[in-house]
């Protein structure tokens, strides 16, 4: 990667972690505040809806307009929807329409960054672009729910936290428009037209399918997840600054993931980096479902490292996202990208 790219990658991709992801650190307000996990279930669901609501139009936009623009301008829309939030804490409706509105106005950011980024450091270089974005956004899931999580504990109030939130998106935006190399003009709609391009490539390419497929089956599981860790961190004792721990580790997972895919990501093992990746995840997810009766023969023996286990076990869940947008690098033309690379987020 030259050293003009390396320039050009700092602010990106440190801008693409969203220098913390505290609002992951959101749905504890939630459930502290109703008592009900079915409340953090349609917050998170708003959160979908709002994103699947928001994809057609979010890669035709980083396809159309210039993509460094469209992140700026999605980051200081979403510090304004985060703000908001702020004001709204402890009406449970608005704070759910909120997180759905949230998943809206955030949902162009993602494929316009992939979009930009061969525009960025070059085609060749892309692969290691992406790990090393994919390791400052698990740095952000690493520093984001701890930092949030110990903020909430020590009584830092949730609304405080939402607005440091939207903090980090105006930080974002200031770290793009700091970036003096071309994202890309986005002008693939004259020849490719329509909000659903991305759709049409899809449907003709049996390795996208067979992508979007996989995605989507690890997401409906981590979804069923995330409802379910904050409960589990109060079962198991460990209350919000568990619950931020378990989150951060989760993002310590990813960082050694992303350094793995630094070293051995090539286009040619996308697929088999991708293929382990999520099997890996499976079984990450498989031992986090067993960690009460681990926890519970631990403790009948008197060992004193349960809970070690009990934060350990997220640290097996690695990052596919660098090998996935590899693969999407080497299918899709760049005028495609943004409205392609958003069928995968």
């Amino acid at each position: 990667m030259s050293s003009a790219g390396r320039l050009a990658l700092g602010p990106a991709d440190l801008a693409d972690g969203r220098l913390g992801r505290l609002h992951r650190a959101h749905r504890r307000p939630v459930r502290e505040r109703t008592g009900s996990a079915a409340w953090v279930s349609a917050a998170l669901f708003a959160g979908v809806v709002g994103s699947v609501i928001g994809a057609p139009a979010a890669g035709y936009l980083g396809d159309r307009f210039d993509r460094q623009r469209v992140m700026i301008a999605t980051d200081l829309a979403s510090a304004a929807v985060a703000s908001t939030m702020a004001s709204v804490i402890d009406e449970p409706t608005a704070l759910v329409e909120l997180f759905g509105l949230l998943a809206f106005v955030t949902s162009p950011f993602a494929p316009a960054s992939a979009a930009a980024m061969p525009n960025l450091v070059g085609e060749e270089a892309v692969a290691r672009a992406n790990a090393l974005v994919a390791t400052t956004t698990s740095a952000g899931y690493l520093l984001g729910p701890l930092a949030g999580g110990l903020l909430l504990g020590v009584g830092v109030s949730a609304p405080a936290l939402f607005a440091v939130d939207a903090a980090t998106f105006v930080v974002s935006a200031v770290l793009i428009a700091s970036i003096r190399r071309p994202f890309g003009s986005g002008r693939g709609t004259e020849s490719h037209p329509g909000v659903l391009a991305g759709v049409r490539l899809i449907r003709r390419e049996a390795v996208l399918r067979i992508l979007i497929a996989a995605s989507m089956v690890s997401l409906l599981g981590m979804g069923i997840v995330n409802v379910a860790a904050y409960p589990l961190s109060l079962r198991l004792d460990g209350g919000t600054e568990g619950n931020g721990a378990m989150e951060a580790l989760l993002g310590g997972g990813g960082l050694l993931g992303a350094a793995l895919a630094g070293r051995l990501l090539t286009t040619a093992r996308a697929p088999t980096i991708v293929a382990t990746s999520f099997a890996v995840s499976g079984l990450g997810l498989a031992l986090s479902g067993m960690a009460p009766v681990l926890l519970v023969a631990l403790a009948e023996r008197g060992d004193a490292g349960g809970r070690r286990a009990r934060r350990a076990r997220w640290c097996a869940l690695p990052v596919e996202a660098s090998a996935v947008c590899a693969l999407l690098a080497a299918l899709i033309a760049s005028r495609l990208r943004g409205r392609d690379a958003h069928q995968m987020t």
